[in-house]
């Protein structure tokens, strides 16, 4: 029986999953993780929220990146047009990451990147702060520049 990297990835993060294998990566990884996702994204790295790092950390390992995830979290240069730089900008932006069974999860709709860096908007369905603000332009609109 031949068992391929890919085969081992899924059951690796089957194990995650069910809890029986504690993962090998520490705070360290995930602070290293956050400064590059905030070098990625162009957001301060207050901005690169703990939890949603974490389970995108996670993700990424699971999803077999792991050589190259290991050189950029250890300082490499995070070039963005390689494939893994786009999925972490994506990933960030969008709030959704990729699974190991090739899909994709959504983690944060209303905490994406996106929404912080379209300030003139917010998500469909989040309301707003208060009664008629929809009448005014937004934030910035008609100023002398």
């Amino acid at each position: 029986m031949t068992v391929t990297r890919r085969d081992l990835a899924i059951h690796l993060a089957s194990l995650l999953a069910v809890g029986l294998v504690r993962p090998a990566w520490g705070q360290q990884d995930q602070e290293s993780f956050r400064s590059l996702s905030a070098r990625l994204t162009g957001f301060a790295q207050a901005a690169i929220d703990d939890e949603l790092a974490a389970a995108m950390l996670q993700a990424l390992r699971a999803t077999a990146t792991g050589a190259e995830l290991d050189s950029l979290l250890q300082g490499a240069p995070a070039e963005n047009d390689s494939e893994l730089a786009r999925q972490i900008i994506v990933a960030w932006y969008s709030g959704m990451h990729p699974t190991v069974t090739g899909g994709a999860s959504l983690r944060a709709y209303t905490d994406a990147l996106a929404w912080r860096a379209l300030e003139f908007t917010k998500p469909p369905g989040q309301c707003s702060s208060a009664p008629g603000d929809w009448s005014e332009p937004p934030a910035g609109v008609g100023q002398a520049q």
